[in-house]
């Protein structure tokens, strides 16, 4: 299976997203694998048209502004920390982001 790196576009991220599953091309253990999938459960987000975003992710609310560049979302949250994702889409409405090499979050999209 290829995966395809790409300029995301605005219409492409654009909405509310929650967790969906954990992906990985690692051989892990059933712990590590419930440990991450645990520590992604709680994650959703929305990205506005306005380049505004709301975020919660373990339990805390986080807000800012965001911007796509070079197949990445860059969000700078109001404390401005800055933090830079790789997106991959694979559907319309699933997404899925590298956490590391061979790690992969899924989200989809609730609207």
């Amino acid at each position: 299976m290829s995966i395809l790196f790409y300029q995301l576009q605005t219409s492409n991220i654009v909405g509310k997203w929650i967790f969906s599953k954990h992906e990985s091309s690692k051989n892990l253990d059933e712990e590590t694998k419930a440990i991450t999938t645990n520590a992604f459960s709680k994650f959703s987000f929305e990205f506005r048209n306005d380049e505004t975003y709301d975020m919660t992710k373990r339990r805390k609310k986080e807000s800012g502004t965001w911007k796509s560049a070079d197949g990445f979302i860059i969000t700078t949250n109001t404390e401005g920390f800055i933090d830079k994702i790789k997106f991959i889409q694979k559907h319309k409405d699933t997404i899925r982001f590298e956490i590391e090499t061979g790690e992969f979050v899924v989200f989809h999209r609730t609207q």
